[in-house]
């Protein structure tokens, strides 16, 4: 796979001198599903915005596919890589929903027929339905505001994304709900890269999980692995999910997130054939 981001010794500090990251060296591939993981003030947002080009690096060097990040325009770098943020209503600027789908797509210069074309395809693609495309966006829930802005950046033809905290302020069903169609994305060559602090969620979704505490990366390796370390999450203010608790306190050595996948386990485990014994 293609390198998609590459950082080199990345530092940004505040202006009142909060170095909120610190020599940060990473690769991210195009066609992988990452999270970032971190508890808050681990500096998860701040190296989301530097990858996406809104803030700049005090110092250090960000590639996009080989690119210095500083020679890209801004419509150039929307094509390559789309930011939602957390805070979403910051980057809904229309009044509609179809102005706020159609912006984007219009600014970096997108072909009327080539919007046309893909319309109704996104929107059924995001269960985005029509009766709801003259209505006020910011007077929609969240999850639907985070699928407006996926599909106006899925109209402009972007195929990498950094999402941050999608799943904060909502209920559980459309928190996975959105994850979902990330993940769908995914399956089409996309690439997601997830801000969070949401282990349950990397456990189903994330192949690879980079950790970060106090503005450094701190493990970066794959999701079962660093997800599995109880003692290594718990170091960085993180708990595990649920079902790999359980599992720790049972003792069972093997590395297991989930409640279907503890379920899967325990079934074959007891559901083999004992030897029969002769008295």
């Amino acid at each position: 796979m293609m390198c998609l981001i590459k950082t080199e010794n990345l530092v940004y500090e505040y202006p009142d001198g909060t170095r909120a990251l610190d020599s940060i060296n990473l690769e991210i591939k195009e066609g992988e599903f990452v999270g970032i993981l971190g508890s808050n003030g681990s500096g998860k947002t701040t190296l989301a915005k530097c990858l996406a080009g809104l803030l700049k690096p005090t110092s250090g060097l960000i590639l996009v596919k080989g690119r210095d990040i500083r020679h890209y325009g801004r419509k150039d770098l929307v094509r390559s890589i789309g930011y939602i943020s957390q805070d979403i209503d910051t980057q809904l600027l229309n009044v509609s929903v179809l102005e706020e789908i159609l912006f984007t797509p219009k600014v970096i210069g997108v072909r009327r027929d080539l919007i046309k074309d893909r319309f109704e395809e996104v929107l059924s693609q995001l269960e985005i339905s029509k009766e709801i495309l003259e209505k006020p966006v910011l007077s929609l829930p969240r999850h639907i505001k985070l699928r407006v802005l996926l599909a106006s950046y899925l109209l402009a033809g972007t195929k990498n994304f950094i999402v941050d905290e999608p799943t904060t302020g909502q209920d559980w069903h459309n928190s996975i709900k959105f994850v979902e169609f990330l993940r769908k994305l995914r399956e089409g060559g996309y690439t997601v890269i997830l801000i969070t602090h949401d282990v349950e969620v990397l456990a189903r979704y994330s192949e690879r999980v980079i950790l970060m505490n106090s503005g450094r990366v701190v493990a970066d390796g794959e999701t079962r692995e660093i997800l599995s370390d109880v003692e290594l999450l718990k170091k960085n203010s993180l708990l595990p999910t649920y079902t790999t608790q359980l599992v720790r306190d049972l003792a069972v050595e093997k590395h297991i997130l989930l409640p279907e996948e503890l379920t899967k386990f325990l079934s074959l485990k007891f559901s083999t054939p004992r030897p029969y014994l002769k008295y």
